[in-house]
């Protein structure tokens, strides 16, 4: 046997050695559940130097690492706007939960829908609000967190050109609106939470809040693809956001109840004052 084909290229060895680095990031950001589920596989995951850097297909969702660059600068706002409720390391503490291995698109999701920083860390439930940090200060922190404790999902972005709306209406009908309405106009829940309205949301923070459950929301993992989730998220950002009303005035699209009593209000009360009217001039 020839001794020199034994011998293996520093080459060789160097993208072996990037394979397995790969494999061991994968395998550590992955959790469990059927494909196409917000979590990487090996046939959708992209690869750079040992670490797991994108996911995902391009016709449906696209899940991103922050880049490791905006890691110092998160940390320091990590340090002035989070630490005191969740711990100088992320480890948790009285007033907020441990955030190791969230997620950068739990972070993001926070932070861009304005619930955090909370203005009462102790409250039932943190409400959305202006956003106190820009949307790039947000990305800084959840370069942090995530560089504590690398995980899945990563910060979505959702191909909603390529979606099916009518799809997307049956989807948000049946996993959706019993919460926030069919309307997506938000409703009340138990023990003093909500379901918040919808209106306002971008595709990102709806494909996020999906793939996450904030709150009392479910973690949509394993009934929910990718697909589906790019069809909801575009029904609520075009259908919902921006509605057609072919039957007239909106209201708000508070529901029946409320547009019904608005109709007895001034359909039966004009009707009144016009008998009135009748009755007076007679």
């Amino acid at each position: 046997m020839n001794s020199a084909a034994l011998v293996v290229s520093p080459q060789a060895k160097a993208a072996a050695a990037a394979a397995a680095a790969c494999a061991k990031s994968l395998k550590a950001i992955s959790y469990p559940g059927p494909p196409s589920n917000g979590s990487p596989t090996v046939s959708d995951a992209r690869c750079r130097n040992g670490h797991i850097v994108t996911y995902g297909a391009r016709n449906t969702i696209i899940y991103s690492a922050p880049p490791a660059s905006l890691v110092p600068a998160g940390e320091l706002l990590f340090a002035q706007n989070c630490s005191s409720c969740h711990g100088q390391n992320a480890q948790g503490g009285a007033a907020g939960p441990p955030l190791i291995g969230v997620g950068p698109a739990t972070v993001n999701f926070w932070v861009t829908t304005g619930r955090m920083p909370a203005a009462t860390p102790l409250s039932i439930q943190a409400q959305p609000k202006p956003p106190r940090l820009t949307a790039v200060e947000a990305l800084k922190i959840a370069a942090y967190v995530n560089s504590l404790h690398p995980a899945a999902p990563f910060i979505p972005t959702v191909n909603v050109k390529a979606a099916n709306l009518t799809d997307g209406a049956s989807l948000f009908a049946l996993n959706c609106a019993a919460c926030h309405t069919i309307t997506g106009a938000g409703d009340e829940l138990a023990y003093g939470t909500n379901a918040p309205t919808l209106h306002g949301f971008t595709s990102r923070q709806v494909a996020e809040a999906i793939r996450t459950g904030p709150g009392n929301m479910p973690w949509f993992t394993g009934n929910l693809t990718d697909a589906q989730v790019r069809d909801i998220a575009a029904y609520v950002t075009e259908k919902i956001q921006h509605p057609s009303n072919p039957g007239g005035a909106g209201l708000g699209g508070v529901g029946p109840v409320a547009e019904g009593f608005v109709a007895l209000l001034f359909g039966v009360g004009g009707l009144m004052l016009i008998c009135f009217w009748i009755g007076d001039r007679a």
